[in-house]
């Protein structure tokens, strides 16, 4: 165990703060995986972050700050240059006359709050604040991005009045640095994609956030086949390609050291290349369950199924949805030294300490279905498809949970009871499905209301009017009468939200466990609806049901859950 594990361990179990059987398995998978104490408590929600924090400031006879919740002026961050924030991993976080407040991740360090200390002329007082946090406080010095990247373009436009090649600008100097600014900005903003549009007369940048594309910035239209050629240098793609698709991979280190990866897309249109890049999870995920959205009837329900042996589990949504984000954190649960987890996937998008991940490559013909074929003669106990697209790969997948393995992978379909008769249709057979599949779970991704301008009005009648006028099952539209609440909150929007009225976004879920009465309609081959409904009866919370529970809560609004919910 690190040292900082064993400092965390000690200092949790005499606080008594987390059950002893509960903090002897997390040290044991810390230990396992190689990561600190602190995250595998965290993950799990065996301690809120901020209670954690709290032990360790105490500890240390100092305040804790979650610099996540605190937006720092300008003129208290100009206290301390950033380049000597980053190298010494601190955050000044408010001035009171001549003292200052500073965010370190170790506040036992003298010498550094010394040298801060006679930098500033001020006397400094600490506070500790998670690694994470530093890193996000740190992104507040980013603040005006925006600002420098449109001078930057604006400077390379007059440095080349004249004509040079695309190839030619892309090694310029300041186009690296442009297009290295919008990959570090995108991270900053915590974007999911950067898409790059050719317009008639301009290059558009926009970022998905929260689900939803913003407009970033405006380029002049000269400047595109510099962008485009830079980004494909570093994705190794083919330079004189303009007239195919291509898809590509790149890394880029970012302003504190971190690896991030861009999955690269990009396609020819009428007015040039388009470019889509999707920011890919850096480092080892370390979600739970809660994390994702679920409550705690639902997280009962997925570790009865991942407890079993073998059998089926499946997650079905649209792209985007979150689907993979799900698989790997089911993974991390099952992730024990007693079991051999093995996955094929189209990307991999996170690689998981001790897990087996292969990559499928349709250049040359090996797909999901040879992926899986040659990963069960490695002995797994669970394996992990990417996704089930064809009647091969749902075949063996069927059969691999009939040989006692425990499989999970992923499907398209609009809801969970939907899974089944698209498995008939790609050739499974009733019998074995009904034997196999345990849970299916169907999910979409809504936006969370920002938490600084949130207020508290009365519900529109209207909608929940709408609600219940669009709910064809009479089981679910009788629960959802019960469901729906007298206030919601909403937010009128902020400067911390954008003034978009979200910030964040969280999962809504639709749980189907296969029982008695649903093996019997599985065999009789009934329709979805006819499957649907007898879940309802027999206590499945549909998707609409989970998104009003959130709205009940004040995690969602109204009009988040009808635009992903409505078919």
């Amino acid at each position: 165990m690190a040292a900082q594990s064993l400092k965390i361990y000690d200092l949790v179990r005499l606080a008594q703060a987390v059950p002893t059987e509960d903090l002897e398995s997390a040290s044991k998978t810390a230990s396992h995986l190689n990561v600190p104490l602190q995250d595998v408590l965290i993950g799990r929600r065996l301690i809120s972050k901020d209670k954690l924090g709290d032990l360790i400031g105490k500890s240390l006879g100092i305040g804790y700050v979650n610099l996540k919740d605190v937006i720092i002026p300008k003129e208290v961050l100009s206290l301390v240059k950033e380049e000597l924030a980053q190298e010494r991993k601190v955050v000044p976080i408010g001035r009171d006359g001549y003292i200052l407040h500073l965010a370190l991740m170790d506040p036992t360090n003298l010498e550094t709050i010394n040298f801060i200390r006679k930098i500033t002329g001020l006397n400094v007082i600490p506070f500790f604040a998670f690694e994470s946090d530093i890193k996000f406080g740190l992104h507040q010095y980013k603040s005006s991005l925006t600002e420098n990247f449109q001078q930057l373009i604006e400077q390379v436009a007059k440095q080349h009045p004249g004509r040079v090649t695309a190839q030619q600008l892309a090694e310029d100097v300041s186009i690296i640095q442009a297009v290295g600014r919008m990959l570090e900005f995108a991270v900053i903003a915590e974007a999911s994609d950067i898409h790059i549009e050719a317009l008639a007369d301009s290059v558009l940048v926009r970022y998905r956030i929260d689900g939803v594309l913003h407009d970033m910035i405006k380029l002049p239209k000269s400047l595109h086949p510099a962008i485009v050629a830079r980004i494909k240098i570093l994705s190794s793609l083919k330079l004189d390609e303009t007239r195919l698709p291509q898809d590509g991979r790149l890394k880029f280190e970012s302003d504190e050291g971190d690896s991030v990866s861009l999955r690269v897309s990009i396609l020819p249109t009428v007015e040039g290349e388009k470019i889509v890049m999707r920011i890919l999870e850096s480092g080892e995920l370390s979600l739970s369950l809660e994390d994702l959205g679920y409550d705690d009837r639902s997280v009962g329900i997925i570790k009865k199924a991942l407890s079993r042996p073998h059998g089926m589990i499946l997650i079905t949504g649209p792209t985007g949805s979150g689907k993979t984000t799900n698989l790997y954190t089911m993974l991390n649960l099952l992730n024990t030294g007693e079991v051999n987890i093995s996955t094929v996937e189209d990307p991999v998008e996170n690689r998981i300490r001790r897990i087996n991940q292969t990559q499928i490559n349709t250049q040359i013909n090996f797909s999901f279905a040879e992926g899986l074929r040659a990963l069960l003669r490695q002995d797994p106990d669970i394996v992990m498809v990417g996704e089930i697209r064809d009647s091969e790969t749902a075949g063996m997948a069927i059969n691999a949970a009939m040989t006692g393995h425990l499989v999970l992978s992923t499907l398209h379909t609009n809801d969970s009871p939907g899974a089944i008769p698209r498995l008939i249709d790609l050739g499974a057979e009733p019998f074995l499905l009904a034997s196999t599949l345990d849970l299916v779970i169907a999910q979409r991704l809504v936006r969370k209301i920002c938490p600084k301008c949130q207020t508290v009005q009365p519900t529109d009648s209207k909608i929940s009017d709408y609600i219940i006028a669009n709910i064809l099952d009479q089981n679910e539209r009788d629960q959802i009468v019960k469901l729906i609440p007298p206030q919601v909150k909403v937010a009128p929007g902020c400067d911390y939200c954008k003034y978009s009225g979200y910030s964040g976004r969280t999962g809504v879920y639709e749980m189907f466990t296969v029982n008695e009465a649903i093996r019997q309609l599985i065999l009789d081959k009934s329709s979805a609806s006819k499957i649907k409904s007898q879940a309802i009866k027999d206590g499945m919370q549909t998707m609409l049901m989970d998104g009003i529970n959130k709205v009940s809560k004040g995690i969602t609004t109204f009009e988040e859950i009808l635009r992903v919910t409505r078919d």
